[in-house]
């Protein structure tokens, strides 16, 4: 029974995308497995709080998550 795991920081989707990227790894799952794998299939979704996610010891906050998506956006 796989079971995966995605974490992310709390506010970086929102339910809606949620929902989709479980729809999203689910049917990955499925092209490479089957159809039969599709209720084994376990998909969870961890919010860790801002500021408790960090890299290199430096704390990412949700300000900086969409401080890099907007750059993002307009590159």
């Amino acid at each position: 029974m796989p079971l995966v795991q995605v974490q992310h920081l709390a506010g970086a989707f929102t339910r809606d995308q949620q929902t989709q990227l479980i729809r999203d790894i689910t049917d990955a799952f499925v092209r490479v497995s089957g159809d039969a794998i599709r209720p084994n299939l376990l998909v969870t979704i961890n919010e860790i709080a801002s500021g408790l996610w960090a890299s290199g010891g430096v704390p990412l906050t949700i300000e900086e998550v969409e401080r890099r998506r907007a750059a993002r956006n307009q590159g």
